[in-house]
């Protein structure tokens, strides 16, 4: 493989099903960080040149050390994107539109049995690190990534190669978790109870303090 690590970083995009403030372990106990950055057609198409240009490169010299003219070529971690037709229930394809795979573990064990843990650096648009206990970021958040692209081989697969995270901006934030806006739950203002000038305790609450 490559000996030279090629790094990237992705246009302005839509962030889709986003894990990267925590890994997701629901499935491999290492936990994952991962996210699909939805590009819009022209940067899609430039992005993906790219990417598609580098991949090819790196396939040349995976044949060269394989002694080996042509290898089986596994996907590549970018595809149409998608939206549910709820009529019809059925996902279909959004026309020019395309989807990027970014995926990083969070644990790693190497075959000497050497083990450490990385996780993406998290931006703020103005490049100010994010806190460990920032707001999560959500779906529809509008982002940029820094990524690594990596090379593997295997005989059953074949060559590919995958885009790990090492660095996201957030320009946009939509978080994941609970808003901080009632009014976007349904809320109105009520006549009632207010912890604004609130005493601690009831005047006429019964007991002794």
């Amino acid at each position: 493989m490559s000996s030279k690590n090629h790094s990237v970083t992705s246009p302005k995009g839509t962030a889709i099903w986003p894990r990267l403030n925590e890994p997701d372990r629901k499935f491999q106990p290492e936990g994952v960080y991962s996210v699909r950055l939805r590009l819009e057609e022209n940067a899609a198409s430039d992005f993906q040149s790219k990417l598609q240009r580098i991949a090819d490169d790196l396939y040349k010299a995976e044949c060269i050390k394989q002694g080996k003219k042509t290898l089986k070529r596994a996907p590549l971690p970018w595809g149409p994107a998608t939206d549910y037709d709820k009529e019809n229930e059925t996902r279909v394809e959004i026309e020019g539109e395309l989807e990027f795979k970014f995926s990083m573990k969070a644990e790693v064990t190497t075959r000497a049995g050497k083990k450490w843990s990385q996780r993406p650096a998290l931006f703020d648009a103005k490049l100010h690190p994010m806190p460990e206990d920032s707001e999560i970021i959500g779906g529809g958040s509008i982002i940029r990534v820094s990524a690594e692209i990596y090379p593997w081989y295997t005989a059953s697969l074949g060559f590919g190669i995958s885009l790990r995270p090492r660095a996201v901006q957030v320009i946009e934030l939509r978080s994941g978790g609970a808003t901080s806006n009632p009014a976007a739950l349904g809320f109105e203002e009520e006549d009632g109870y207010t912890t604004v000038g609130a005493s601690t305790f009831s005047d006429d609450a019964d007991g002794d303090y």
